[in-house]
């Protein structure tokens, strides 16, 4: 199973759907701001989502957190913004141990984190459109095969 894990593109989703099209993703995981580029980029691939608003979605109806147990793994969706994230991870760390969670997806930042901390996996996916503090354009990949949990930042050409 391929997972794209995608989040901050702020209404420019084009450079995304088309690398999404060529690794034939299974599903999308979207980490918030501009909650219905998710909708967009979903509709577009023929893929289910699973995401959260961020704090540039005003309007949004998505929820703050998701939670969703995939191949054993719990997986906690947040934005990450009420927990500080741009700071330290030390609140979400604490949130996931609370709440058990084997892996943790979030954004707000725009720069991308892949990192097994204490046995929890801390994936933040940067951005597709709008990186910063000098990242690339990225997104996230998680494949899944038997148990083998592989996760991954990956980074656009464009």
């Amino acid at each position: 199973m391929k997972i794209a894990v995608v989040g901050d593109t702020h209404g420019k989703i084009d450079t995304i759907v088309q690398e999404l099209r060529e690794i034939e993703v299974d599903h999308l995981f979207f980490t918030g701001d501009f909650y219905s580029d998710a909708g967009k980029i979903s509709r577009r691939l023929g893929l289910d989502f699973t995401g959260v608003s961020g704090n540039c979605d005003f309007r949004s109806k998505g929820e703050q957190e998701q939670f969703l147990r995939i191949s054993g793994k719990h997986f906690y969706i947040t934005h990450g913004h009420k927990y500080g994230v741009k700071h330290g991870l030390n609140s979400l760390y604490y949130r996931a141990e609370e709440i058990k969670a084997d892996v943790v997806l979030f954004g707000h930042t725009h720069i991308p984190f892949c990192e097994e901390i204490n046995g929890i996996w801390f994936i933040n996916p940067g951005s597709p459109s709008r990186p910063r503090g000098g990242a690339k354009k990225t997104y996230a990949l998680i494949e899944i095969e038997n148990h083998s949990f592989s996760p991954r930042i990956v980074y656009l050409a464009v």
